[in-house]
This record gives structure tokens, C-alpha cells and sequence, in this order.
């Protein structure tokens, strides 16, 4: 019989009964989660996201629904379809979207950021190693109640900041004819700093001082791993070291996939930062987004002037407020990351790893990551006594059956028969919900015969570029990425930011405007073109292509 691992399991009968379509989520849970990591993702998102759902109150996006699957999770859309409860619920969501468009500065901006950080300052300073039984599972819970809260605000900061985007986008549609695919809508949003930039810079810095202190070829000529073991055997190593253990201890907490915990911290393991230090100093030159920025802050300029221009006199002031926090959207979408799930999973990581220590020490289970294979009930009642349990079976069946979910992906939708991945996206522009609309899933490309393109997607960047292409399914491989690629990911992360120093472009296979990736392809001037679905099964590393994200199109040029 098949094990039901936790409550909010996807259960074909009475799911399918609730909603007749259900979406992967492909941006977080590809490859799959691990079983603890799907459980807490699944349980505490679904808990704090549609409490900001309930808040917000879309007019027809009555809930999202989360349901896990083999290690990924599943969302179903459950609309609103009596027109008096959307005309109350848009009633509603006016109200509440009012203060935030008026004034984003005084009800918003430093919210997440400011309580947050106070949280975490809080978890950083338990001391684990000599704390109690209880008192290690208490922390725990305290680490559980953060990410509620976590969550609460990550989506509430998303909807506050990504629907007027959306709204902005219907006004110019309306006004104008144009979407966010259009280069000049797309002009109006780039050119603005983010969390994730600064934490860039600063490693960039670091490479700059590894240069000057003459260090480079210790950098260049030594494998990652070993970089920082020989550093110690020279003062100026030392000197840089120090520099560089004060940047992590602020910013190193964050792995290489930002949603799963088995993979270590930068904290634990600072390999991942040291090839990035690596990647600037190979590199050289001055930091890319820097020298980018003042060229598209013209381009906004120029863009803006011309745009307001058309805009009839009456609606000018709503659509310059609409602008100005639709202006916020990208730099919100990289920052939030770092005020969210890095710190967050890091911390909760590091909690159940140090229970993971203590049961190996009492023979509980092999290896301290080991413990994600286990679900919370299972960990807390043996926490006072874990001598007297043997936990390896569950954990090598459940490795098992992990591994097996990574090799047999989830398939990206559950339709129920008749349906199709367009009804999906009709779903999605009914609801207008920008996370899934703009970010996690976007419209369903159109296809345009007439150029006879190998893929077809949507403009997440404008622009064009030809090269090699670089397949890149797990981000422990963007060490391979080489300048002048043009990479091919199902999706990227914060944490793949780096690599777009090098790139000349990207094809991605799910996503919207919204997405990481168009965020960063825009920043940094790039052609980017997302949501094709199936470019990492057709484009193969090496092979020669063209990226057109003018038209949203993709070539390969040798079969």
C-alpha cells in the first residue's frame, strides 16, 4: 500500500472533485523536495500565503490550493464565481490595495525586512549544542512560527507590489495596446537596484581585494574547495579571510538551491561563494549590473516621457501611482529571497540539523542529513529517547523512493480529461493572481509558424544573441556555465544569479515577466526567452542557437 506521508497529500478523488486543474510548481520543487522539506514548504506556504490571500482578496482568486506529490507541490486555482461575491470581494481588494498604491513608501517598503531581520537575530543566537532536549525542540517550533510569519508577509509583500504591476499592464493594454511583452512597457520597470545586487557587489569586492592583495592565483590556480585552506597560511590570506567570514556571517545564509535543506549553507560550506569570488576574478572588468544601469535608467526616462505623453489628462495621476509601484516589482522579487527563504530555511536547517547530530551520536539513524528524510511527528517523539529507536529503515526506503521522484519527474499538470494546459492559462488571466500569472507559471506562448522556430515562448527580456548552449538542470552545475554561453534551465533562482555575468542569453522553460530569470535578463541587458516548456529536453549543451526574445522564438541551428 502506498505510504501517505503527510495531510495535504494530493488525493486524485476529492482534489479533482475541488478543482479540475492542478500546476506544478516547477520554479521551487524541480528536482524533488526532500520529504521534511516538501512537508514544511507545503504546510506553512499554504497556511501564511492564503492568509495574505484573504487579506488581499482578489476579486475571482479565491484561494490557491497546495497539495504534495512525490516531492513537489501542486497548486489548484478555486475562483470566485458568483458575481456578488466578486463584486464584494473587489470591493474589498480596492480598500485594501488603496494605501499601498497611495503611498508604497509609508505602508510598505522596509516592512518585511525591518521584522524579519529582528526574527532571525532571535534563531541566530539559541545556542543549539547546549540546549535541552526541549529546549531544542521549543527552538524548532520557534523556527515554525517564523516561516508562518515568513510566509504571511512574502506573499502579502508579492501581492501589495505585483498587482499594481498587473494593473498597470490592463491600463496600457486599454490605453495604449501594448502588454508586458513590449520592449517599451518592459523599459518602464529596469533599470533599479535590488537586495541581491548589493550581495553581489559585495562579493565582487572580494574579488577586487583578492586581487590587490596579490591572492589572485591562489584563486585561479587551486580548486575551490582548497582555496580557503591555503589562504591561512599567509597574512594576507588571513586578512582577506577575515573580510570574507564578516560577509558571510550576514550574508551567507542561503545553499546553492534556495528551496530544499539538504544542501549545506554558505556558512557551513563556503565553497559555492569562493567559486563565485572565482568567476569575478576570472572575469575582471567592473561589476555589470553597475555599468548597465545607467543606460537603462535613460532608456526608463526616455520610455516614461513618451508613454505618459499618450496618456489621456484624467488618468495620468493613477497611472503615474500604478508606475511607481509597478517600478517596484523586480527589485522586490530578487530582495524579498533574501529577507525570506534564505534565512528562513537556512536557520530551520540548521535546527533540524543539529537533532540530525544527535540522533547519529545515539544510533537513531546514520548520517545527520539523514533527518530530512523524517516528518516532524516522527522526529519530536523520539527527541528525549532517540537511543532506543532505529530510524535507518524509513530513511533508506524514503532515500529511495527520493530518488526515484528525481529520476521520474512529476508531470506539470494533473488535468482532469477533457481539459488542457489553455484552459490553464485562461484560468490563470481570470484571476489576474500576479505570483502565478506573472511569475511562477505566465501565459502560454503563441505559436507563430511562419518562423518556423524549434521553441516558442514568451519575452521575459528583450533582445537577441546567438552561442552555445549551456543545459543547466541543478544549480551544483553552474560552475560549468562559461562566458559566452546562452543557458537552458527549466527555471533559475536567486542563487543563479552570478551566472548572468557571463551569459549572453537564456531560454527558460517556465515562468512569466515576473520570473527570476526575466528579472535579471532585463537588469543586465540580456535576451531572455521564458516559458518554452520543453527546452531542456530538446536543446542539448553545445549545440548552436539563436535566441530571438524580440519574438519570443528559439533556433537551433545545428541538429
Amino acid at each position: 500500500m502506498k505510504e501517505k506521508l503527510t495531510d495535504i497529500d494530493f488525493d486524485e478523488k476529492i482534489d479533482m472533485e475541488a478543482t479540475g486543474i492542478w500546476a506544478l510548481d516547477t520554479s521551487h520543487c524541480v528536482p524533488s523536495w526532500t520529504p521534511l522539506f516538501a512537508w514544511y514548504w507545503g504546510s506553512f506556504c499554504d497556511f501564511g500565503g492564503n492568509g495574505a490571500m484573504e487579506k488581499i482578496s482578489q476579486p475571482y482568486a479565491r484561494s490557491i490550493a497546495m497539495r504534495l506529490r512525490r516531492g513537489g507541490v501542486y497548486y489548484g486555482f478555486l475562483l470566485a464565481e458568483d458575481e456578488e461575491e466578486v463584486r464584494q470581494r473587489d470591493a474589498k481588494f480596492r480598500e485594501v490595495m488603496r494605501p499601498y498604491i497611495e503611498d508604497y513608501e509609508k505602508n510598505w517598503e522596509g516592512v518585511l525586512e525591518k521584522e524579519m531581520m529582528g526574527h532571525y537575530e532571535r534563531l541566530k543566537k539559541f545556542d543549539l549544542k547546549n540546549a535541552s532536549a526541549q529546549d531544542l525542540w521549543l527552538h524548532v517550533e520557534d523556527c515554525f512560527a517564523v516561516t508562518r510569519r515568513m510566509w504571511f508577509l512574502h506573499v502579502l509583500g508579492m501581492y501589495v507590489t505585483w498587482c499594481p504591476f498587473v494593473l498597470l499592464e490592463r491600463l496600457c493594454m486599454q490605453l495604449l495596446g501594448i502588454d508586458d511583452t513590449d520592449p517599451n512597457f518592459l523599459k518602464l520597470i529596469t533599470g533599479f537596484d535590488n537586495k541581491l545586487f548589493q550581495v553581489d557587489r559585495r562579493m565582487w569586492l572580494l574579488s577586487k581585494k583578492a586581487t590587490e592583495l596579490g591572492l589572485k592565483e591562489i584563486f585561479l590556480g587551486s580548486e575551490s574547495k582548497d582555496v580557503i585552506p591555503i589562504l591561512e597560511n599567509s597574512n594576507s590570506g588571513k586578512k582577506w579571510l577575515a573580510e570574507f567570514r564578516e560577509f558571510l556571517e550576514e550574508d551567507g545564509w542561503r545553499t546553492q538551491r534556495r528551496a530544499e535543506f539538504l544542501l549545506p549553507t554558505w556558512i557551513e560550506d563556503p565553497t559555492p561563494a569562493i567559486e563565485i569570488i572565482k568567476m569575478f576574478i576570472k572575469k575582471g572588468g567592473e561589476f555589470d549590473p553597475d555599468n548597465h544601469r545607467e543606460k537603462a535608467v535613460k532608456e526608463r526616462e526616455e520610455a516614461e516621457t513618451r508613454i505618459l505623453s499618450k496618456i489621456p489628462d484624467e488618468q495620468k495621476e493613477w497611472f503615474t501611482k500604478l508606475l511607481k509601484v509597478a517600478q517596484k516589482a523586480g527589485p522586490y522579487g530578487e530582495g524579498h529571497t533574501y529577507y525570506c527563504e534564505d534565512y528562513c530555511f537556512s536557520l530551520t536547517r540548521r535546527a533540524f540539523l543539529e537533532i540530525g547530530r544527535r540522533y547519529v551520536k545515539a544510533g537513531t539513524i546514520d548520517s545527520p542529513d539523514d533527518i530530512f528524510f523524517l516528518l516532524p511527528e516522527e522526529i519530536r517523539k523520539v527527541i528525549y529517547i532517540p537511543q532506543h529507536y532505529n530510524l535507518r529503515p524509513v530513511v533508506k526506503r524514503r532515500r529511495r523512493e527520493w530518488e526515484t521522484w528525481c529520476k521520474e519527474p512529476n508531470p506539470p499538470f494533473i488535468l482532469k480529461e477533457g481539459l488542457t494546459p489553455n484552459d490553464i492559462s485562461q484560468r490563470l488571466i481570470k484571476t489576474a493572481d500576479p505570483i502565478f500569472f506573472k511569475a511562477i507559471m505566465g501565459v502560454m506562448p503563441q505559436v507563430k509558424p511562419e518562423l518556423k522556430a524549434d521553441l516558442y515562448g514568451i519575452v521575459g527580456s528583450p533582445g537577441f544573441a546567438e552561442g552555445p548552449a549551456r543545459v543547466i538542470l541543478e544549480e551544483k552545475d553552474l560552475s560549468k556555465v562559461m562566458e559566452g554561453d546562452i543557458l537552458v534551465a527549466v527555471n533559475t533562482a536567486p542563487s543563479w544569479t552570478p551566472v548572468f555575468h557571463l551569459i549572453k542569453g537564456a531560454v527558460i522553460d517556465r515562468g512569466g515577466s515576473l520570473a527570476h530569470a526575466a528579472i535579471m535578463g532585463r537588469e543586465f541587458g540580456l535576451p531572455i526567452v521564458i516559458n518554452v516548456f520543453n527546452g531542456t529536453q530538446m536543446i542539448k549543451t553545445g549545440q548552436q542557437i539563436r535566441v530571438d526574445a524580440n519574438l519570443g522564438a528559439v533556433f537551433i541551428l545545428d541538429k
